[in-house]
């Protein structure tokens, strides 16, 4: 993978810090300047974390790493993953369907077994690790105290810490079209620059006014990202994102913020020209 391509995969690593809250200093250096072997060695670390966002974070970094093919038939796995989601959902009748941690971790391992079934490797990895963090809550280990329920839940986790270790080692791929990559990077500097400020306690600016643009640059990424989808959906997103921006220019009295806006917005319409 080039390294355009290498920093666009980093940048919806990024994306998922941001969002959740993790530290992003390590990753946006790795932005600014990829690096395949300090990619590797953070992808490594943050997959054995016990917390799901790290290693959601490592998921996210992996279609920039070249992963063994399996060794092991994904339709076995999805049949195995079927089979606890009846055993959670029966235990759930036994235990109440109050206990919501043991429902949250039939609903992702149920969700998992069908992403892995569609091909979307990224959504079930992610998944998995969900479950296996919501199989490790205390309220579940609480309810192995209970020597009705223990065998039971004892062998759930530890299937569940085995499925979400099998498919750690399935490849990834994600391919960008090469003709769209300047276009997609410039997209995603802009995105992740606004959802530092929208996510940032001390912003000057209301939520709102960077939430839609975001998601709007988001949907132009994604469709960029797709060379069966036409640039012109791209477009239409973009417009978008610079009408908010147009928008809270016209309202905004503070001058720096003025700036700064007028700064996204000129680098915005700079890259919708450029399409």
């Amino acid at each position: 993978m080039d390294k355009r391509s290498m920093k666009v995969v980093v940048g919806l690593a990024v994306e998922s810090a941001i969002v959740h809250g993790r530290d992003t200093r390590t990753l946006l250096h790795l932005y600014s300047m990829p690096d395949l072997e300090r990619l590797q060695e953070l992808h490594n670390q943050l997959l054995t974390s016990p917390l799901h966002y790290d290693r959601e974070i490592a998921i996210w970094l992996e279609p920039a790493l070249e992963l063994d093919q399996p060794t092991s038939d994904p339709r076995n796995l999805v049949r195995e993953m079927r089979e606890m989601e009846f055993v959670l959902h029966v235990l759930l009748n036994w235990i109440g369907s109050f206990q919501e941690d043991v429902n949250n971790w039939m609903n992702f391992i149920a969700n998992a077994a069908q992403s892995i079934e569609d091909g979307f490797w990224i959504d079930g990895k992610i998944l998995l690790s969900r479950a296996l963090q919501s199989s490790l809550c205390p309220s579940v280990e609480r309810l192995k105290a209970d020597p009705r329920f223990r065998y039971e839940l004892d062998v759930l986790q530890k299937a569940t810490a085995s499925y979400f270790e099998e498919v750690k080692g399935y490849p990834i791929k994600l391919s960008f079209p090469e003709h769209r990559l300047d276009a997609i990077l410039k997209v995603q500097e802009i995105m992740l620059e606004l959802m530092q400020i929208h996510f940032r306690e001390e912003s000057r600016m209301e939520p709102e006014e960077t939430r839609q643009p975001i998601h709007k640059l988001s949907s132009a990424m994604r469709y960029m990202m797709d060379d069966r989808k036409e640039i012109e959906d791209a477009k239409r997103e973009i417009r978008l994102a610079l009408g908010h921006l147009e928008t809270r220019l016209n309202t905004i009295a503070d001058d720096d913020g003025h700036t700064m806006i007028l700064d996204y917005h000129n680098r915005l319409r700079g890259v919708l020209n450029t399409l």
